[in-house]
C-alpha cells in the first residue's frame, strides 16, 4: 500500500485501525520508504508520551495564496476492535480535547481552511462536529459509507464527506476560497469503473508486480451465488454474516458461532465466487476460537453485542443501505462502535428492541427450531480469535476456561463452506429480527 500510495503522490493520508493489524514495530518499518504525511494527532507511545515517529498532528499547505490546514484523527476504538499484541504499546485518545486547542493554533498560524481527515466513522463525525467548532470539512472513513452529497451538521453547520470504501468510488471536493471567509464546496462522486475511466499503465503494471504470483490461486472458482448477500444494515440481519456463521459452526462442529459486524467486509454480488471474492469478504487471519458458555452467559453475551447506542436510519442511510447491500430499509439502527461490537449468530434466532434500555433489549431468543436456551445448559459456541481473545469490547471472553483454539482459518472455513454448498440458491434463514427496522431485500 505504502508504494501505491507514493505512486499516487499522496500529500497525506489518516491513520485507521487497519494500520495495526500487524504491530507497531510492523507498522513503524513498513511506513520508512514512506513520501507523504502521517496524520495522527490522538495516538501516542505508551513508554514516550510522544507521537509515533512516524505522524504528524497537521499539517499545513499552501495553495495560491491561502492556507490549508489538515487535521488526522484515529478512532479510539482502534484499541479495542484490533488484536492486543499489536496495540499494547500505544494509547488512543479522545480526539476532541487534543483537536480544540490545534484549531486554535492553525488559525493564529494563518490558516484560511481547516480539513479533518478522520477514521471516527460516519455517526462519530457527526458527533464530533457537534462538540468542536472551527473544523471546515470533514473527511472520514471507517465505516464504509458513501456519501454523494454533503452531511451539514449542526449545530456549526459542519459539512462531512465519506467516499465508502474499497476504492470503488472517489469523493472529489472542489473548494474556492476567492472569500476565505465564505468558502464555496462542491463535492462530487465519482464511481471507479475500469470501463469509464480506463486504466493508468504505470499503475497496472504496479499492481501486477504483485499479483502474478498470487494470481492463479486467488481466481479460482469456488461457488456460486443465485443472490446477492451483504452484511446488511447494523442492527439488523446480516445474510453474508450468516453465510460466515455457518461456516464457522460447520468447521468446529459448535452448537453456536458467532461473526462480528466490522468483521464482514465486501459483499457477494450474484454469480461466480473466487478466493479473490473471499479474500475481500474476510482479509483477516484470524482462526476460530471455541469457549464453552452456559446459556445464560449466552444471553448477556447478546443483551450486550445489541447494546449499544441506536438512532433513526437519515436520508444518508436509507441510500447507503439500497446501494451498498440491495435493502430498502427504515426504522431503528444500531450505531456501531463502543461499548460493544454486533454479533451475527449462526444456530439462533435473535428478536430484540433497540429502543429499550441497553442490556433489556432481547425479547426472545432461541435455536433455529425455536427452543429456548437453557440457561444452565453448557453450549459450545466459536468465534474468531479477535472476538474471543476479548476485542470489540467483549475482554471478559478471554478470562472465561475452556477455550479451544482450533488451526482453521475463519477464511479458509468459508472457502470449504462454499465449495461444498457449491450453489447458494438462497439466502441464509434470517436470524437477527430488530422489531423496529423494516429490511426489503432485493437483487
Amino acid at each position: 500500500m505504502i508504494d501505491f500510495l507514493n505512486h499516487m503522490e499522496a500529500e497525506a493520508v489518516a491513520m485507521g485501525n487497519h494500520e495495526f493489524d500487524y504491530t507497531y514495530q510492523s507498522l513503524s518499518e513498513q511506513l520508512k520508504p514512506k513520501n507523504f504525511s502521517v496524520l495522527c494527532c490522538n495516538v501516542f507511545e505508551k513508554a514516550t508520551g510522544m507521537l509515533p515517529a512516524f505522524a504528524e498532528e497537521y499539517r499545513i499547505f499552501t495553495h495560491r495564496g491561502r492556507k490549508i490546514g489538515l487535521i488526522g484523527v484515529d478512532t479510539p476504538e482502534t484499541a479495542g476492535i484490533s488484536f492486543e499484541k499489536n496495540v499494547k504499546d500505544l494509547i488512543f485518545c479522545q480526539p476532541e480535547p487534543i483537536v480544540k486547542p490545534l484549531i486554535k493554533l492553525l488559525r493564529k498560524s494563518g490558516v484560511d481552511f481547516i480539513i479533518l481527515l478522520s477514521h471516527l466513522g460516519y455517526d462519530a463525525d457527526i458527533k464530533f462536529a457537534s462538540q468542536v467548532e472551527g473544523i471546515d470539512l470533514i473527511i472520514g472513513g471507517h465505516s464504509h459509507k458513501l456519501t454523494k452529497e454533503f452531511t451539514w451538521a449542526p449545530p456549526f453547520n459542519t459539512p462531512i464527506a465519506h467516499p465508502g470504501s474499497s476504492c470503488e468510488t472517489t469523493s472529489i471536493i472542489y473548494i474556492d476560497l476567492t472569500d476565505a471567509a465564505s468558502p464555496i464546496l462542491r463535492l462530487e462522486s465519482v464511481p471507479l469503473y475500469v470501463d469509464t475511466i480506463g486504466q493508468d499503465l504505470k499503475t497496472k503494471a504496479l499492481e501486477d508486480s504483485y499479483l502474478d504470483e498470487l494470481r492463479i490461486e486467488m481466481q479460482r472458482k469456488v461457488g456460486e451465488s443465485r443472490v446477492h448477500l451483504s452484511r446488511g444494515i447494523s442492527g439488523g440481519d446480516s445474510p453474508e454474516g450468516s453465510l460466515i456463521a455457518d461456516a464457522m459452526r460447520a468447521a468446529s462442529g459448535a452448537d453456536f458461532a458467532f461473526i462480528n459486524f466490522g468483521g464482514v467486509r465486501q459483499p457477494f454480488a450474484k454469480g461466480p465466487i473466487t478466493v479473490e471474492d473471499v479474500f475481500m469478504v474476510q482479509p483477516f487471519d484470524n482462526v476460530i476460537e471455541v469457549i464453552e458458555m452456559n446459556g445464560f452467559m449466552i444471553r448477556n453475551l447478546i443483551e450486550k453485542a445489541y447494546s449499544n447506542e441506536s438512532r433513526a436510519m437519515d436520508n444518508a442511510d436509507r441510500g447507503d443501505a439500497k446501494d451498498q447491500h440491495r435493502i430498502n430499509g427504515d426504522g431503528i439502527k444500531l450505531m456501531v462502535g463502543a461499548p460493544f461490537g454486533i454479533l451475527l449468530p449462526s444456530g439462533m434466532q435473535i428478536t430484540y428492541d433497540p429502543s429499550l434500555p441497553p442490556m433489556k433489549r432481547v425479547l426472545k431468543l432461541t435455536t433455529m427450531d425455536g427452543k429456548e436456551l437453557e440457561a444452565e445448559k453448557v453450549y459450545r459456541v466459536a468465534f474468531n480469535d479477535f472476538i474471543a481473545e476479548g476485542g470489540d469490547g467483549f475482554t471478559y471472553l478471554r478470562d472465561l476456561p475452556n477455550h479451544k483454539k482450533l488451526p482453521v482459518l475463519v477464511r479458509d472455513a468459508l472457502i470449504k463452506h462454499i465449495e461444498d454448498m457449491k450453489v447458494i440458491e438462497k439466502r441464509p434463514e434470517k436470524r437477527v429480527f430488530n422489531v423496529k427496522l423494516r429490511e426489503e431485500l432485493f437483487d
